[in-house]
């Protein structure tokens, strides 16, 4: 994790293997931050933008800042030095003079995994603050394994965690990861990021070897989707991706995972009215699961909240939506034991249809990993 993490090096642009078709421009709203880290030249910029990614994990050169401003995308980096036992706070200073101004960065990274690289909670409050001393206004960031360590690292503006399961352990464990990430972000009053895997651990198994049962592969669509609105559900104010290409995992060399990530990318700017909309309190359906109730982490298998759309865009009208996420790899049947719900006719946003509430109180069964977005509901 410390080597995949950490690797934002200047990769060049040409690899071998093709690379993937660019997608096309999707023109809608995309205030919502999306990003991707392993974005090292401006080709790959030029292909995560047209995927519909806002912001990137990138590196402070001149044509990649400018050609980053002109496509409009945000970009954060590290400034000039990461913390732990090697901090210069001179190239933070230098770094910090020279870039904080301007237009296309986001954010200064602070380091990489201090959890997992022993660094201590005291050297990544100073790498902070040599931020501030030197004249940074831009909001400073770090990433940990795990979720509970966002605890002790709380010096930075922007609290991450990136947990990535597949190949190795059930997708629950990451819901839950994020859920302690996001708990510990809001008690110190910083915004919470989520990162999620969209790599094959089979690829770095020379760098990071993992013991066994190991089943290496990369997300499926289903995983990639439900982990993202998962995320946004437990409270993540930004989603990341990692990685595009990072040496190793070369997103060029795996249009499939790419197509797959770019339709999950796609769906959150189409409908990013709720995607970015806050949850409200509002009452739901309570929902009984007739298989398991529990996922692989013994929490809920099937979770969801009312989120509202204020204005709303082509695709998603105003209103309350009900977002439900499965978090298992199984179906999971549904039934309504409220009367007063049965028999409504919804919208299901992502399939395209309505749907009725039974009048026996039945839902249709979630898929695997499936999201399901209905609404507008009726006012309360």
């Amino acid at each position: 994790m410390v080597f995949l993490m950490g690797c934002h090096r200047n990769v060049p642009t040409t690899t071998a293997g093709k690379r993937p078709d660019a997608p096309r421009s999707f023109p809608v709203s995309a205030s919502f931050p999306v990003g991707i880290y392993g974005v090292p030249g401006v080709e790959d910029l030029r292909a995560v933008h047209a995927a519909g990614f806002s912001r990137v994990m990138g590196s402070l050169d001149p044509v990649y800042m400018d050609e980053a401003a002109r496509l409009g995308l945000e970009v954060v980096a590290t400034p000039g030095s990461s913390a732990g036992p090697g901090f210069d706070p001179a190239k933070v200073r230098e770094a910090v003079r020279r870039w904080d101004r301007h237009p296309a960065l986001a954010g200064w990274y602070l380091v990489d995994e201090p959890d997992l690289n022993g660094v201590p909670p005291d050297d990544v409050e100073r790498a902070h603050a040599a931020v501030r001393a030197a004249g940074g206004r831009k909001p400073t960031s770090l990433v940990v394994y795990r979720g509970w360590n966002l605890a002790k690292f709380h010096s930075a503006d922007v609290l991450m965690v990136d947990f990535y399961p597949v190949g190795w352990i059930p997708v629950a464990a990451f819901f839950q990861h994020m859920r302690h990430g996001a708990t510990a972000a809001r008690v110190g009053g910083r915004q919470f990021h989520a990162v999620i895997q969209a790599m094959d651990w089979g690829v770095y198994h020379e760098v990071f070897p993992f013991p066994p049962p190991f089943d290496p592969r990369p997300p499926t669509e289903d995983e990639l989707r439900s982990m993202t609105w998962g995320a946004r559900l437990l409270g993540a104010d930004a989603v990341f991706f990692y990685p595009y290409r990072d040496g190793h995992w070369e997103m060029p060399r795996h249009p499939e995972t790419w197509a797959a990530l770019t339709r999950v990318v796609q769906e959150v700017r189409r409908w990013e009215p709720i995607f970015a909309a806050p949850a409200v309190d509002r009452p739901i359906p309570r929902l009984e699961p007739l298989g398991d109730r529990r996922n692989e982490a013994l929490e809920a298998a099937v979770f969801g909240s009312v989120h509202r759309v204020a204005q709303g865009n082509g695709f998603a009208a105003p209103g309350d939506y009900w977002i439900l996420v499965n978090t298992t790899g199984r179906t999971q049947p549904l039934a309504l034991p409220e009367t007063r719900w049965w028999g409504l006719r919804l919208g299901d946003v992502r399939a395209g249809r309505e749907v009725d509430l039974e009048v026996d109180g039945w839902m249709s069964p979630m898929s695997p990993f499936e999201v399901r977005i209905l609404g507008p509901l009726p006012p309360p």
